[in-house]
């Protein structure tokens, strides 16, 4: 720690950015990005960052010191920056701080000098007085933690039997101290889905000598190194050291991870020195924190259509049936079951073409079919259906997902339109509507009930009364409830043929016959296998939802058009 002081006697620089894209329909927004001012190679990966997002942004960048001795000239940085921005049309700014904790001090010396101490700004006040909104900091989002579960899974070799032990930098008070270690536990609680450590600890180091008093330092360091101490002597467990977030980084030798390594020195702990910065995570944070404050354009929006799939002549009905929305919208498909290497392959190809809103529209017969497991994978949620090694997408991109028909007339007109196909005499037929089915007997109830609506509707609508229309699950996944869901069947279609009868099996699938003549080998029925896939109510759906997602996106940034800001929040502002 002895190099802090001459870290930060630095003298605080600010980076004023070309002017990025100018947003249409006259709502500019600008950004201010503000950073420690970590020392000559910290704040060259910083630059590299922040030089890659004004490319689509109206951008600026302030290094922040906390050295008292600097404190105006922070101040007059700051306010230049926010003319800079306002100069260029913007109506508003949202001030981006790459710092773990809304705690910590470089952000809370930065609201004090720009006056946003208050809770409440007077943003109706005349110009040249400039709207600012202050986002959330890096700790609040999953793609922080992708970067921390990287670092630890460099380390791990059995989470189970190891403890995780977050190393963190900035603080000037125990008050502050407290609320970064919380960060970072918080942090390490999202890594301990994917790497279930049996436990995670946090530490947070002090700002330097020249910020905080010597005696402050010493005692703080001293209790930090004990509790290494205690941890690494705990042999029950493999420890393992990460030094975390935007630390001090002058040069090869004055940087914060000397500072840890010289703390577990002699120590039985596992460390490798490897740090936050810089990862493409950092940019992809700036880019959705920006996004939420943007309004929303069309040509912003990108489409990711998600049907289970499966060879060539199984897919080729369901791109037939995508095939005309390709001239409407920007779309890809991700084939799969949320799987996320496909997902992430077509999101990258939509951010690469400008989307900063992204719809995953899961192309299945039934809403909750990888719901749970799609709004993991996008990081909406902290709970999987159960898949095993399920990952998360990373993103720049705020992404939403929806799907499902369930009962909707348009599918239902389709395997109306299948039946007719092979029926000859309906008052002797019985329909039998065959689907996948679930493995949770709660799913599959509900998959019988969207299906029992669709059989309705074929009988309500068909030109004459069928003997009777069925639906039923082959439950073709779960071998003990597949067997006894085959015998209902096959009772179902041989009860159905008797006195004259005769049964009508219709493959209730996107596409294809599924494996049903396998389990039905033997029996006497007709049988259409070729599922929902290419018919135009497949298209007319899928373009409907992506119809549906645009317009909720577009009209609910409507009301806020009058701001220039595209998102609610406390709103301070600046002379």
């Amino acid at each position: 720690m002895k190099y802090i002081g001459l870290l930060l006697s630095v003298v605080l620089t600010v980076v004023f950015l070309a002017p990025g894209k100018v947003l249409a329909g006259g709502e500019e927004t600008g950004f201010l990005v503000v950073a420690p001012d970590r020392g000559y190679r910290g704040n060259e990966e910083i630059l590299e960052i922040t030089n890659a997002f004004q490319k689509t942004h109206l951008a600026r960048l302030v290094f922040v010191t906390l050295q008292e001795d600097y404190a105006p000239q922070v101040k007059a940085k700051l306010h230049a920056a926010v003319k800079e921005i306002k100069t260029a049309g913007a109506r508003g700014v949202v001030l981006l701080p790459l710092l773990l904790s809304p705690e910590d001090p470089h952000l809370k010396r930065v609201k004090a000098l720009m006056g946003l101490e208050s809770p409440r700004g007077t943003a109706s006040e005349p110009s040249p007085v400039l709207p600012i909104r202050v986002a959330v900091t890096l700790g609040e989002d999953l793609l922080v933690a992708q970067v921390l579960e990287e670092l630890a899974s460099e380390l791990s070799q059995n989470p189970s039997k190891e403890r995780l032990v977050v190393v963190g930098w900035g603080a000037t008070t125990p008050k502050e101290a407290e609320a970064i270690e919380r960060t970072l536990q918080e942090l390490a609680a999202q890594v301990k889905m994917d790497l279930p450590f049996a436990e995670t600890h946090a530490l947070v180091l002090y700002q330097g000598q020249a910020v905080v008093s010597e005696e402050l330092l010493k005692k703080t360091n001293q209790a930090a190194k004990e509790a290494l101490q205690r941890w690494a002597g705990d042999q029950g467990l493999r420890t393992l050291v990460v030094p975390f977030g935007p630390a001090w980084k002058h040069t090869g030798s004055m940087q914060f991870k000397r500072s840890v390594a010289n703390m577990i020195k002699g120590l039985p702990v596992v460390f490798n020195g490897r740090e936050a910065l810089p990862h493409p995570n950092f940019l992809r944070w700036l880019n959705k924190t920006a996004a939420g404050y943007l309004l929303p354009q069309k040509s912003d929006l990108g489409i990711i259509l998600m049907p289970h799939g499966s060879g060539t002549y199984h897919n080729e009905p369901i791109l037939q049936a995508i095939a005309p929305l390709r001239s409407k919208y920007p779309i890809e498909v991700a084939w799969g079951m949320a799987d996320v290497e496909t997902l992430q392959a077509a999101i990258d190809r939509l951010e690469a073409g400008g989307a900063r809103r992204i719809l995953v529209l899961r192309v299945y017969d039934q809403s909750l079919s990888l719901k749970e497991d799609t709004e993991y994978a996008l990081g909406l949620s902290r709970h999987h259906g159960g898949m095993e090694g399920m990952q998360r997408v990373r993103s720049g991109a705020i992404l939403a997902t929806r799907g499902g028909w369930d009962a909707d007339p348009l599918m239902a007109q389709v395997l109306l339109e299948r039946t007719l196909e092979v029926s000859q005499d309906p008052e002797k037929e019985t329909v039998i509507l065959l689907a996948h089915g679930a493995g949770s007997d709660e799913k599959d109830l509900f998959w019988l009930k969207q299906m029992q609506a669709q059989a309705d509707y074929i009988q309500a609508h068909a030109p004459k009364r069928f003997k009777e229309v069925k639906a039923a699950t082959l439950r073709e996944d779960w071998p003990e409830k597949r067997k006894k869901a085959v015998e209902e069947i096959r009772k179902v279609v041989a009860e159905a043929g008797r006195e004259g009868g005769l049964a009508l099996v219709i493959s209730n699938r996107i596409a294809g016959p599924g494996p049903y003549r396998k389990y039905l080998a033997g029996l006497d029925y007709v049988f259409n296998g070729e599922g929902i896939a290419p018919h135009p109510n497949l298209t007319r759906w899928l373009d409907r939802e992506i119809r549906r997602w645009m317009d909720e996106v577009l009209q609910a940034a409507r009301p806020l058009a009058d701001s220039g800001m595209a998102q609610e929040g406390q709103v301070e502002t600046i002379r």
